[in-house]
């Protein structure tokens, strides 16, 4: 065994690979199978632990928040590229260090039999003459297989339509109920449904041992072969080398027991090991090819900053930026600054927070107006409106609440520091737990004393931000180190 640390031996404890789908996915079926041939080579017990949701990004963030001791392990498949260069979440790709890449699988067009789209001519065909109303569907906004998508139109000189589904099953539910035409995934989807699916193309050099029946995109002029679906593990960036080591060498034996060969085979999926630099340059490639057709798509790439959270460094920003002129006009007219006067820039400071992050949200979907940055984005402006006309009434002299001396100035001290400690806890204590402090906290600095009805306030605002944002748009939130 490794030596880590302070003397101990790696693993002294239980291992723990996040998966970011949960139980019966594609990826959890693996992880599942690595994790149960991995304890025959190691001492400890390897689990997978389920983190779903935000297209992946739940789960990178239990990852990125978690200590980079070696017994956190990310199940990285390559449909994280997307959500994570079209997030603001406060890291980035360069912040994980890749273990190994363990399997590949092409992307793949598939159609139903009871449609007229048996080949990739037939799609073309009916697509041009029909120029946007072909639909074309699979699990997502910015996935993978939407960019996939987007690309096949580009190279082909095709207009389509994407629906996105919540997962694949959904997606090839709606082809094979002809509400669909294309469902754009990998050629296993198939299995278990040969009697209703075929693979109208493949984007393989080649094809496939294991579907050699499907057309490669080559065939019908269509430059498609390295667009594949890989499946690898990271950990945290700044993960102890010595623990890094003993993982790679842990998923090497994996990858050559009899038992994975078989999975593999069984799966119809392509084995390979592409360990540490080898698995990076791939990461890093298809990144940076999947800019364009992210574009292409209406996503916006985010430039992701190393330090998080970028929500509270604005909103200590913002409440700085308001309070200090705000003083200044409140003093021009013979005011000192109130708590009236605080809550209402305190408002106006958290509107200006909520637009700029959801400028980072995905684009609504095609044929609507509606999307996931439409709710912050009224709420952002509901708050703007109010805090003017709450900070207006208290310049005019409708603030009946009486100045006391100094309280201009310790206000602003109280508020600065409560800013500045949410910027620390949420990395720490996660969005909702700092959030609730701050909440709670920040009504205590402005003089309310009732405290039932304090929490009540704080808990239901929480409540709100947990439907609308994890449950209704999926936008992930720091879930913090210490939870």
């Amino acid at each position: 065994m490794s030596v880590v640390g302070m003397g101990a031996e790696y693993p002294d404890k239980t291992i723990k690979i996040v998966v970011h789908t949960k139980p019966g996915g594609a990826i959890d079926i693996m992880a599942r199978q690595v994790a149960q041939i991995a304890m025959s080579y190691t001492d400890e017990s390897v689990v997978v632990v389920n983190k779903s949701g935000g297209s992946g990004l739940i789960a990178m963030a239990n990852t990125y928040y978690s200590e980079p001791d070696g017994y956190t392990v990310l199940a990285f498949p390559a449909a994280f590229l997307a959500p994570i260069q079209t997030t603001d979440i406060g890291f980035g790709l360069e912040n994980f260090q890749y273990l190994a890449c363990m399997t590949v699988s092409p992307e793949a067009i598939i159609t139903s039999k009871n449609s007229d789209l048996a080949t990739f001519e037939d799609i073309l065909s009916a697509a041009k003459a029909e120029p946007g109303k072909q639909k074309w569907c699979g699990p997502g906004s910015g996935s993978l297989d939407h960019l996939m998508a987007v690309k096949i139109w580009d190279k082909a000189g095709m207009e389509a339509k994407w629906i996105p589904y919540g997962g694949g099953g959904p997606a090839i539910t709606a082809v094979m109920g002809n509400h669909s035409d294309v469902y754009v995934g990998n050629p296993e989807d198939i299995l278990g449904r040969e009697e209703n699916l075929r693979i109208a193309a493949v984007a393989s050099p080649t094809r496939l041992d294991s579907f050699p029946s499907a057309p490669t995109f080559t065939e019908f002029g269509i430059d498609l072969t390295d667009d594949v679906m890989w499946r690898g593990f990271a950990v945290k960036k700044g993960t102890d080398p010595k623990a890094v080591s003993y993982l790679v060498d842990l998923l090497h034996k994996v990858s050559k027991d009899e038992r994975w060969g078989k999975f593999v085979r069984t799966m119809r999926l392509q084995s390979v090991f592409l360990e540490d630099e080898e698995f990076t340059q791939v990461v890093n490639r298809d990144a940076e090819s999947s800019k364009t057709y992210l574009r292409k798509a209406g996503f916006k790439i985010g430039s992701v900053p190393e330090s998080a959270p970028l929500p509270g460094i604005l909103f200590a920003g913002a409440v700085m930026f308001l309070l200090l002129p705000g003083s200044f006009v409140l003093r021009r007219k013979g005011k000192k600054l109130s708590q009236v006067a605080v809550i209402s820039l305190i408002g106006i400071a958290l509107a200006i927070v909520f637009f700029f992050e959801s400028t980072y949200f995905p684009p609504p979907r095609e044929g609507t107006v509606v999307g996931a940055a439409t709710v912050p984005q009224v709420w952002a402006l509901l708050l703007t409106i109010l805090g003017l006309l709450v900070f207006r009434s208290v310049s005019v002299g409708k603030d009946a609440e009486p100045n006391r001396e100094g309280h201009s100035v310790r206000s602003v001290i109280r508020i600065t520091l409560l800013a500045a400690l949410y910027t620390i806890l949420i990395p720490l204590a996660g969005f909702f737990t700092a959030t609730m402090i701050m909440l709670v906290g920040g009504m205590l600095v402005m003089g309310y004393r009732q405290y039932a009805k304090l929490i009540l306030i704080a808990a239901a605002v929480l409540v709100f931000m947990y439907i609308v944002f994890l449950k209704t748009l999926v936008v992930p939130l720091p879930e913090g180190v210490l939870l």
